[in-house]
């Protein structure tokens, strides 16, 4: 099963997320998909330190409670991580 946005969108390799409520100040993240394996990192290139099914607040059956929504990808939209160093 595939993690999909608000907007039923699936979550590609280096998708810019926009989770519509701040974790740690942040509200912006890059979402790395391996397979059926998801992991994030901050906009500024930091690791997200949990999993991050618990920062999309995910529950079974990959259904999210946070209002989740892809607004980008680091290969199409470079214009989304000006002024942060991040190396893809």
């Amino acid at each position: 099963m595939k993690l999909v946005d608000k907007n039923d969108i699936e979550f590609k390799n280096g998708d810019i997320i926009d989770i519509h409520q701040t974790v740690n100040g942040q509200n912006l993240f890059v979402v790395f998909v391996e397979g059926d394996s998801y992991s994030a990192t901050y906009i500024d290139g930091r690791p997200y330190e949990y999993d991050v099914m618990d920062l999309l607040d995910c529950k079974e059956m990959f259904t999210l409670d946070k209002e989740v929504e892809i607004i980008g990808n680091v290969r199409t939209n470079p214009e989304l991580l000006k002024k942060v160093r991040f190396f893809f």
